[in-house]
């Protein structure tokens, strides 16, 4: 049975301990507030997954989960200071990912009609970021959901929240090889304060895939498709993207047998842990769960962990591309487009 963290604080008490640490004059005491808050969303987390597994069986290609890490957290906060920590809405996050836009929108409409008393917090398009992408060329939808249980079990954890990402598999690829290139260019492309011919070649990338894979425009619509390829191929010959992902292999091909519950363990390269990617499967969830809280004592800010509940190994893969440096269906979609343009 897991003993899942019950949150101990007051929205109050949250929102100061945010706010100092912000401002880097956080306490012990504030660390701790923020820890009990973070760690508190496991519980809606593995509620959530397991309704969205139910909604979308069968339809969706990949359903992955994850806590926001406390240095993302951390940054989050001083990037957007105005912004209470006990309002960030994205700490538990669950993401799908579809074939088509029809099949998004069939599981999506699926969870909105769902008989539970969780409600979404805000008016159904205000994310839709496939209909109004992002000024980064970011595209797909998010939901954010508040916990709601009548359930004396379930009451701690009332008002809490959690993301749920919809996306397509075009739209996965290119948001994973933005978060590659952030690793490997030490950029800040997602949150669109990298250097400017970043920030442009996967604004045009976005175009490129949108255009030719799923025939809409993207945050470059003003772009005529000539004008388009050859800004982008210029970008390129620049800053040899294409082919430095194409070359990526990293732990991609790593010969391991991944059950159903898998942690993935993205180490960053500090004296404790090496650099690298190790996973750790688990037949049952529950002990996933405990062997995940210990690894993050463990690793600290050393490493980036993630629970992964994948029905098969391929799914896994697709669904947290990105930790295994493998950004290369981003350059097969753009290859592809550029010729279909």
């Amino acid at each position: 049975m897991v003993n899942f963290a019950r949150p101990q604080y007051t929205s109050s008490r949250i929102r100061a301990a945010g706010k100092r640490i912000s401002k880097d004059r956080g306490t012990l005491e504030d660390s701790l507030v923020l820890e009990n808050f973070r760690g508190s969303h496991a519980y809606i987390l593995n509620t959530f997954q397991a309704n969205i597994r139910n909604h979308s069986r069968g339809i969706a290609r990949s359903v992955g989960q994850r806590l926001k890490r406390r240095n993302t957290i951390l940054d989050k906060l001083k990037r957007e200071p105005n912004m209470p920590l006990s309002a960030m809405h994205d700490i538990a996050g669950c993401r799908i990912v579809f074939e088509t836009i029809e099949e998004l929108k069939k599981v999506r409409s699926s969870m909105h009609s769902a008989r539970w008393k969780h409600y979404l917090t805000h008016e159904p398009d205000r994310y839709n970021y496939i209909d109004n992408p992002k000024i980064s060329g970011y595209r797909g939808i998010h939901d954010v959901y508040k916990y709601s249980a009548t359930s004396i079990g379930g009451r701690p954890w009332n008002d809490l929240k959690v993301e749920i990402q919809y996306r397509t598999l075009p739209q996965h690829a290119w948001a994973t090889a933005v978060e590659v290139a952030d690793l490997i260019t030490s950029n800040r492309i997602k949150f669109t304060d990298a250097k400017d011919h970043y920030l442009e070649y996967f604004q045009l990338a976005s175009e490129i895939i949108s255009r030719s894979a799923e025939g809409s425009a993207s945050c470059r619509p003003e772009l005529k498709n000539r004008t388009l390829k050859n800004r982008f191929t210029t970008l390129d010959k620049k800053l040899g993207l294409l082919q430095t992902f194409d070359n990526l292999r990293g732990s991609s091909q790593k010969a391991i047998r991944l059950r159903k519950n898998t942690l993935l363990i993205f180490k960053f390269g500090d004296k404790n842990s090496g650099d690298g990617l190790e996973m750790k499967t688990y037949e049952n969830v529950n002990r996933a769960i405990e062997a995940y809280d210990e690894l993050e004592k463990f690793y600290g800010d050393s490493a980036d962990i993630v629970l992964v509940r994948g029905e098969s190994e391929a799914n896994i893969r697709d669904a947290f591309r990105n930790y295994f440096s493998d950004a290369r269906a981003f350059v097969d979609l753009v290859q592809s487009g550029i010729r279909h343009l």
